[in-house]
């Protein structure tokens, strides 16, 4: 088996997959849907949405495949070579092609013979798996056929934008407070598996209400997306950052403790001093934050935001402001 090459934006994409929401979730009928009509109209054994995550393949939806076995490691599987391409893959004969030969799935049951995945894209236009369709008999994909996978796979796209909707913030883009909580809980779930440290930042932007007050209702949204983009430049594109009000946000700082996330903080801090410092005229930014580390006594997020938004350091503006 060759290793299998990573897309140069892996970081990223990663990053927005996991935000996405679509990982470690149950069957969705949405998407089981769009799997048993595709096995019956291309009349093939096994049609599946698959997630290409770090190191494994989180089978979103699958029919013709142990419905149990939800995810299989990323090395070993076909959706991780559509990453590296636009274009959907063809794979006419697995036993023809030295990158599939060796597969688990090519030398143990089912044994497939074909494949063809079509790339699926998130909102964002980061490349999230594909769609695909296996067959344990070598054949033919016509032009048609591949019209008509693309369907399947635009439909999923669609699909994932109404999700990214219902779990992001419309003016941000990032996690709403749905989002979050839903991520967030797993997470916390995760780190208790493990043993990892996790900490929550909560951040306000405090003259919020005073500059839509003062200059209107664009002029505030304007500032609440400036204090986005320095938040995304602070922190780590993996951490869990969300918009969870007005001028309340939040971020989730994977195996990181509390010392950790206070520097992480500070460094905002920072960030948040060179932007005012570049401001010429109108408002800035006056931010206060707080970090709570996660332990048994805030077992729920609830508390732990709590306890983090009781702890607020204001950060104060440059001098001459």
């Amino acid at each position: 088996m060759k290793i299998v090459e990573t897309p140069p934006n892996e970081t990223e994409r990663l990053a927005s997959l996991k935000a996405s929401g679509l990982l470690d979730t149950g069957p969705a009928e949405r998407f089981d849907r769009l799997t048993r009509l595709a096995k019956h109209l291309f009349d093939v054994p096994v049609a599946q949405l698959s997630l290409v995550d770090e190191n494994r393949l989180w089978l979103k939806s699958c029919d013709g495949l142990d419905a149990s076995q939800r995810e299989m490691p990323r090395a070993t599987s076909f959706c991780t070579h559509t990453l590296l391409q636009e274009a959907p893959l063809i794979i006419r004969d697995t036993h023809d092609d030295t990158r599939f030969q060796t597969l688990p799935l090519v030398v143990n049951a089912p044994h497939i013979r074909f494949y063809v995945g079509y790339p699926v894209k998130l909102p964002d236009g980061s490349q999230a798996g594909a769609f695909c369709l296996m067959d344990t008999e070598p054949r033919d994909f016509t032009d048609e056929q591949l019209t008509l996978l693309g369907d399947f796979a635009a439909i999923v796209e669609d699909e994932f934008a109404l999700l990214n909707t219902a779990t992001h913030d419309e003016l941000t883009g990032l996690l709403n407070t749905r989002g979050f909580h839903a991520l967030a809980d797993y997470a916390l779930s995760a780190h208790r598996r493990r043993g990892e440290s996790m900490t929550l930042g909560f951040i306000t932007l405090d003259n919020f209400p005073q500059i839509t007050e003062s200059l209107g209702v664009e002029e505030g949204e304007r500032a609440l997306r400036d204090l986005t983009r320095v938040l995304k430049g602070a922190f780590r594109g993996s951490d869990l950052l969300a918009r969870l009000d007005h001028n309340e946000f939040a971020i989730l700082f994977g195996d990181t403790d509390e010392k950790g996330a206070w520097i992480a903080m500070q460094y905002l801090a920072e960030l948040v001093e060179q932007f005012n410092s570049r401001r010429q005229k109108g408002w800035i930014l006056a931010v206060s934050w707080g970090v709570a580390q996660y332990d048994e006594e805030r077992g729920s997020l609830a508390q732990l935001i709590a306890h983090a938004d009781k702890r607020t350091y204001a950060i104060k503006p440059p001098k001459g402001h």
